[in-house]
């Protein structure tokens, strides 16, 4: 898929919507033609690359990353983190001892700091913490766990430059979120102090999609079950998807840090968010969800352009604030 195809198919797109809506109305009643239009171009794009081979798909997903005014605000550095390729997007101002480690989503398929530059961005900027994105390897060349070992040897990296567990909070979008949760059961498992809290955007936390909105809201969102089967079957390989530190659904959520949870009100991971959220508060964690209504999966990844990300956007940062902030009393012990 060229430059050519992305706009064809954002043509096709918009017309078919806007065809759509003088007939029926907005397929949502929450729903501008621009965002209606957004999710339709995803989810046409979705059903072509799914048949697509991996490292095809990853290509015309870097495609569609485009300049924005965030990530012209920001200073951008690439850097090995203990043998992981990452990059550092620093806000004005940064002092450099709280950091927020980021971990992309995109099934554990594609997806890369590229992709999910503006997101990142707007984070740093929101938060005025440095966050440090991580390209970790992606399915299926390299099928679990090779996301959580490169994630632990990230985490491990940022400690050894100086950075106090108790100054960074993770952040992770669908896959990314899942992963975070994994690494953070690790991380306890191991007897290693974790961070200071985790801000989750819609994490994929069952591979096996067993949730009811994955089929609930397929007419919504922009992706379906099918293909959300056959991005995991290419990352769990020849494990056992109810592995906990695949699935997190499965894992023991005991003494993890807090967590805050964001989930759109019709997207396919609606459950996923939810169920995890009431399993960690039972758990004894201490789990923020916030529900946004007529919202699609990672709508805060839509860009500056449209409301609903932003105002997304700027309540995970008021999230991360609270986690790094409510660190202030455990930094000097740690």
């Amino acid at each position: 898929m060229g430059r050519l195809t992305i706009l064809s198919t954002l043509m096709g797109t918009s017309l078919a919507t806007g065809a759509r809506r003088l007939k029926r109305g907005p397929l949502r009643p929450g729903w501008s033609f621009k965002y209606e239009a957004t999710v339709a171009f995803m989810k046409a794009t979705h059903e072509r690359i799914i048949h697509l081979d991996a490292p095809t798909q990853r290509a015309e997903m870097e495609l569609l990353s485009m300049p924005s005014p965030a990530l012209k605000q920001v200073r951008r550095e690439p850097v090995d983190a203990g043998g992981v390729p990452a990059e550092w997007f620093i806000p004005p101002g940064a002092t450099g001892d709280e950091v927020v480690l980021y971990l992309h989503g995109g099934s554990y398929v594609f997806g890369s700091t590229r992709t999910h530059g503006d997101l990142i961005a707007r984070i740093a900027l929101g938060t005025g913490a440095r966050v440090l994105g991580l390209n970790y390897r992606l399915a299926p060349e390299h099928p679990f766990p090779a996301p959580v070992e490169d994630t632990l040897m990230a985490y491990r990296w940022l400690l050894s430059t100086g950075v106090k567990p108790a100054r960074v909070a993770f952040c992770g979008d669908s896959a990314g979120g899942g992963l975070a949760l994994a690494v953070l059961v690790v991380l306890r498992d191991g007897g290693v102090l974790p961070p200071a809290g985790a801000v989750l955007i819609a994490p994929w936390v069952d591979l096996e999609c067993s949730g009811e909105s994955v089929v609930a809201h397929e007419r919504f969102d922009w992706g379906d079950k099918r293909m959300l089967l056959h991005w995991a079957k290419w990352y769990v390989g020849g494990a056992d998807v109810r592995n906990p530190l695949i699935s997190p659904w499965y894992a023991d959520l005991h003494e993890l840090p807090p967590l805050f949870i964001h989930v759109g009100g019709v997207e396919l991971q609606h459950d996923d968010g939810v169920r995890i959220t009431e399993k960690a508060r039972a758990a004894g964690v201490k789990a923020h969800l916030e529900e946004w209504p007529e919202m699609v999966h990672n709508f805060q990844t839509f860009g500056d352009a449209f409301p609903e990300a932003v105002r997304g956007t700027a309540k995970l940062c008021e999230h991360l604030r609270t986690v790094l902030g409510g660190a202030d009393a455990r930094a000097s012990a740690t």
